[in-house]
Parts: structure tokens; C-alpha cells; sequence
């Protein structure tokens, strides 16, 4: 097959947060040593776009000697293309906290774009629309069942993100060091940045956000209350509970079983080819780890 038509696309890397330099510097070393790269870069199929892989490319356009594999894959526009990105990267990527809200949000924008074209379409073909605010609730519904989280997160994640944009547009080295988790930062905060429609007030927010100062101006309440905290207090910290630990559990089982389904798609000839093995070795591999971590909590050993 002809990969001459492979490229980076700006508008497709700008909508992934960044690696830091010792997380590319680590990946190019892995890479390096393997002397391939192990898991294809996803090519958009008569685009030519590259919707997962960049800097695995980046490096193989510095190293052309490594193996490498690109799989096509059809989508019927960019935002199809963004949606399956954002879900590929929140299964795959260990990311923080800051970069696990923002993708959900993008991933919440680009489902938007995906069913309001099915809407248009289903429109053509039937004569009838569906009510964006009904439509708009049905979408944060699909996707907090998708990643298994609360639709009102969703919907925060999307004031997040956009949030996070804007900011992005006037100091994209601050944007990167909050997604980063460098600079810590209330997630109202950034909300309120998406929030706030007048320039001037916009900006002065972000200067706060930027220079660690409070924000002020803003009604007594509890979302305010959050904005209002000293941002460059690293003594002040949000409670947190058994049932914060029970949603990371999740959020962690999640992330690893999306991981370990795209793994097993990626060498999908080799997983079916030895599908009993696999469920034999998966069964070991991962009772053996569970039942330890029982047995540290149940006998009070140190985790």
C-alpha cells in the first residue's frame, strides 16, 4: 500500500494535550530500543490525516530505520474522527486528572457535532427533527454510559475544555501546564473562564489563574466559593473521601479494561487465534494481582 498520502495535521495534534519532553524522550527510547513501533499509527482513510499516532510518527520521521505499521480507518467527517480519538486516548493514555476532564469534554463537543450531522441526515430522510435541548441531555446520557461516569460530569468536563481553549488562545504554555497538573488550578475556575462571554473579565481571569491570584468579583456562591480560594495556597485541599477513592477505583478498572480491548483489537489476528490461552492467561494474570491487593486489605499488611 501507498503511504505517501500519511501526514500530520495541525488542527488533529492541537486537539490532544502534548507529551512533556521526558514522556516523548521515554517513548522515543522505547521505540529506539524495540526497534519498531508495536502499535500501528491510525491513518484517516482518503484524508490521509493521522488520528492516533503523532509523535510515534514524529519519531519515525527521526529514526526511519524502526517498524512501522498504519491502519486505515473511514470516517464520514472530522468530528466522527475527533470522537473516536478522544475515546481511543481516554483508554489508552495514562493521563492526569486535568487531561482526563478536558478529553472528556472533547470528546462531549465532538459527539455534539457527530449526532447533530446524523440529525440532519435522519431529517432529510424523515422530515423530522429532534429538539436540541432533548437532543443535547441525550448526548451527555450517551456518553457518561460510554465512559461510565455522571452525565452532569460530562457536562462539566464540557465547560472544562472550552475553558481550557480559551485559555489556550491567549497563553498556551499556562493551558499546558494546568492540563499537565504543574500548576494547580480549581476546575470552577476554568469553568468560569468558559462561562464568562465579556473579553475584558475573561482575560482578567485568566491573568489570576496565570499570576496564582484569587479571582474576585463573583457572587457568594458555592461555585464561586471554590474560584474565590487562594489559587497559590498549596495547604488548602479539597477533602477526600472513601467515596472519591471507590469513583478512582472505577475510573482506574475502566481506563485499564479500555486498554487492555484496544491492545487485543490492535493484534486482533493474534488474539483470535489463541482465544482460549488468552482468557487463561488474562485470568491469571489479573486474579493473581486482585487477590493480592485483597489479601494486603483484608490482613491490614501495608499496601
Amino acid at each position: 500500500m501507498d503511504y505517501s498520502d500519511v501526514h500530520m495535521d495541525p488542527e488533529f495534534m492541537a486537539k490532544i494535550p502534548p507529551l512533556t519532553e521526558a514522556e516523548f524522550q521515554q517513548l522515543e527510547e522505547n521505540i529506539v530500543d524495540a526497534g519498531k513501533i508495536l502499535n500501528p499509527i491510525i491513518v484517516w482513510d482518503g484524508n490521509g490525516a493521522i488520528v492516533d499516532g503523532n509523535n510515534r510518527y514524529k519519531i519515525f520521521l527521526k529514526h526511519p530505520y524502526v517498524g512501522i505499521k498504519f491502519k486505515y480507518m473511514k470516517f464520514a467527517d472530522k468530528w466522527e474522527a475527533f470522537d473516536w480519538m478522544y475515546k481511543n486516548q481516554l483508554g489508552r493514555r495514562n493521563l492526569t486528572d486535568e487531561q482526563k476532564t478536558y478529553i472528556l469534554g472533547k470528546l462531549y463537543e465532538a459527539r455534539k457535532h457527530v449526532e447533530k450531522f446524523k440529525g440532519n441526515q435522519h431529517t432529510i430522510k424523515s422530515g423530522c427533527a429532534q429538539s436540541e435541548p432533548k437532543q443535547i441531555g441525550r448526548i451527555s446520557d450517551q456518553v457518561a454510559r460510554e465512559q461510565n461516569v455522571g452525565k452532569e460530569t460530562v457536562k462539566r468536563a464540557g465547560h472544562y475544555a472550552k475553558g481550557i481553549d480559551e485559555i489556550r488562545e491567549i497563553d498556551a504554555e499556562l493551558a499546558d501546564e494546568i492540563l499537565s497538573g504543574q500548576k494547580d488550578v480549581p476546575k470552577a475556575a476554568i469553568q468560569y473562564v468558559a462561562k464568562t462571554s465579556d473579553d475584558h473579565q475573561k482575560a482578567t481571569i485568566i491573568n489570576a489563574i496565570r499570576d496564582g491570584k484569587p479571582i474576585t468579583g463573583r457572587k457568594d456562591t458555592r461555585e464561586a466559593k471554590a474560584i474565590v480560594r487562594e489559587l497559590s495556597d498549596d495547604t488548602v485541599m479539597m477533602e477526600f473521601t472513601f467515596k472519591h477513592l471507590v469513583e478512582q477505583i472505577q475510573c482506574n478498572a475502566n481506563g485499564f479494561i479500555n486498554s487492555l480491548s484496544n491492545l487485543l483489537m490492535d493484534h486482533k489476528e493474534i488474539s483470535n487465534a489463541n482465544r482460549s490461552e488468552l482468557v487463561t492467561a488474562i485470568d491469571d494474570i489479573i486474579t493473581k494481582r486482585i487477590d493480592k491487593i485483597k489479601e494486603r486489605l483484608s490482613d491490614g499488611t501495608q499496601l
